[in-house]
């Protein structure tokens, strides 16, 4: 059995896919956030995927290894300050759709005015990963 806290090291040209993975989750949360009908949390799980996966993204391009977690907390804790996302730790806020809140019915209704600023900073986190990853080139340093 794999320790909850080993910690893995992707190539670096990993990086470049995962960052596709998603930016196919926050398209697939807006296209669901536009139906008439559905589950709020969906959207907003696939917006948590869509900022996990661009922050493991970035992650893997600065080549630091990190668990196997859904926890935003942890991940934003091992990039370097100078590499920080929008929103800093207060991703973590949405570490409860990525579990809980997943097998959850209508105990904290969502708005639409909360789901759409979900959608707005998963939006600004793949521009941060995308300004990070494609802005540095191999002969940049990708560490501070």
């Amino acid at each position: 059995m794999t320790p909850i806290y080993k910690k893995f090291l992707f190539k670096k040209e990993y990086a470049k896919e995962l960052l596709k993975i998603a930016e196919g989750d926050l398209d697939s949360a807006m296209e669901l956030s536009k139906a008439k009908s559905g589950r709020r949390e969906n959207i907003i799980f696939l917006a948590q995927q869509s900022v996990e996966k661009s922050t493991k993204a970035v992650l893997v391009h600065l080549q630091i290894a990190f668990p196997l977690v859904h926890d935003l907390g942890i991940l934003v804790a091992l990039l370097p300050d100078e590499r920080m996302p929008p929103e800093g730790f207060a991703l973590s806020e949405l570490n409860p759709f990525a579990s809980v809140r997943l097998y959850e019915e209508g105990q904290l209704p969502l708005t639409q005015e909360e789901v759409k600023a979900v959608l707005d900073v998963s939006q600004r986190i793949v521009v941060w990963a995308k300004s990070l990853i494609f802005s540095e080139g191999p002969n940049k340093p990708s560490r501070g």
